[in-house]
C-alpha cells in the first residue's frame, strides 16, 4: 500500500453463539425463605402459635370439668346415703354434665379446624423439601382424618412422612433412605410414636365422653333413680377426661417442634 495509509481493519469473526454456555441469571435472595422463588412454601408458625393456646386452654378446661365431676359425685354419692334425692337436683346434675360435653365438643371443633389446616400446611413444605418421599397426597392430610379406622393410621404416616422430610440433611438416612422402613432413630421419631397413640387414645376417650350424659339420664327409671349407676358414670367420665390432657400436651411438644423444623430446614434451603 502507499505509504502514510493505514491498513484496513478485518471485520470481527461473529462469536459462536452455538458453543456459548447461557447461564441463567440468578434471581435476587428474599428476605424471606418463605417467599420468592420458595413460593410453595409457607410458614406454619402463626397456626402452631395458635394451636399452642388453644390446645393449653383446652387442658385448663378438662382440669375444670375433672373438678366439677369430681363435684358430681359427692353430690351423688350425698343422695346414695340418704337414699333419696329431688327429681329437679337430679335434672340439674343431669343438664350440667351435658353441658360440659356440649362445650368439649365445640371446642373439639375449634382445635380440629387449625389443626388440620396447619397439619395441610407442613405436609405441603414437606413435599417442598423431599419430593417423593410420601407415602399419601396433601390432600389426605386433612381427608385422611374422616375416614373410619384408617383415620387412627394414615394421619399418624403423613405425620412421620413430614417429620422426617423436615429434619437437616445430615440427620435423614442415606440417599433415598425412608425412615419409617428403617430401625434408625433419628430425632423425634419416639415423641412421634408416643403423641400418634395418645392421639387414638384421645378420640376414643371423647367418643365415649359424648355418651355418658345419656347413661346418667338412663339410670332414672320409673321405679326408682339407681344411684350406683350414676356414680360409676361419673367416675368414668373423670377418667377419661383425664386421658385426654396428655394428648393436648403431646400436641403442642409436637406441633411446635415440627414448626421449628420447617422453619430451620425453609432457612438452609
Amino acid at each position: 500500500p502507499p505509504a502514510g495509509r493505514p491498513e484496513p481493519t478485518p471485520p470481527a469473526r461473529p462469536p459462536h453463539t452455538h458453543y456459548v454456555r447461557q447461564e441463567p441469571v440468578p434471581a435476587a435472595p428474599t428476605a424471606s425463605p418463605w417467599g420468592g422463588r420458595q413460593a410453595m412454601l409457607r410458614s406454619p408458625r402463626g397456626l402452631a402459635t395458635a394451636l399452642s393456646w388453644l390446645f393449653g386452654l383446652y387442658i385448663g378446661f378438662k382440669c375444670l370439668a375433672v373438678a366439677l365431676h369430681s363435684g358430681f359425685g359427692g353430690e351423688i354419692d350425698g343422695w346414695k346415703r340418704d337414699d333419696w334425692a329431688l327429681w329437679v337436683d337430679v335434672d340439674r346434675l343431669i343438664a350440667d354434665a351435658a353441658t360440659l360435653v356440649t362445650v368439649d365438643l365445640l371446642f373439639f371443633a375449634g382445635i380440629y379446624a387449625v389443626l388440620l389446616t396447619w397439619f395441610w400446611r407442613v405436609r405441603g413444605n414437606a413435599e417442598v423439601f423431599a419430593p417423593g418421599e410420601h407415602r399419601y397426597t396433601q390432600g389426605m392430610a386433612v381427608g385422611g382424618w374422616f375416614i373410619p379406622v384408617a383415620g387412627w393410621i394414615i394421619p399418624g404416616k403423613i405425620a412421620y412422612d413430614t417429620w422426617y422430610a423436615s429434619l437437616r440433611d445430615r440427620d435423614r438416612g442415606r440417599p433415598g433412605e425412608r425412615g419409617w422402613q428403617t430401625n434408625r432413630r433419628w430425632e423425634g421419631r419416639v415423641l412421634l410414636g408416643w403423641w400418634w397413640a395418645s392421639t387414638i387414645v384421645f378420640h376414643l376417650a371423647l367418643t365415649v365422653l359424648f355418651f355418658l350424659p345419656g347413661v346418667l339420664e338412663g339410670a332414672i327409671e320409673p321405679d326408682g333413680i339407681y344411684f350406683d349407676r350414676m356414680l360409676a358414670t361419673n367416675r368414668w367420665a373423670i377418667f377419661l377426661n383425664l386421658l385426654c390432657i396428655p394428648s393436648a400436651a403431646l400436641s403442642i411438644a409436637v406441633v411446635h417442634r415440627l414448626t421449628e423444623l420447617q422453619e430451620a430446614r425453609a432457612v438452609r434451603r
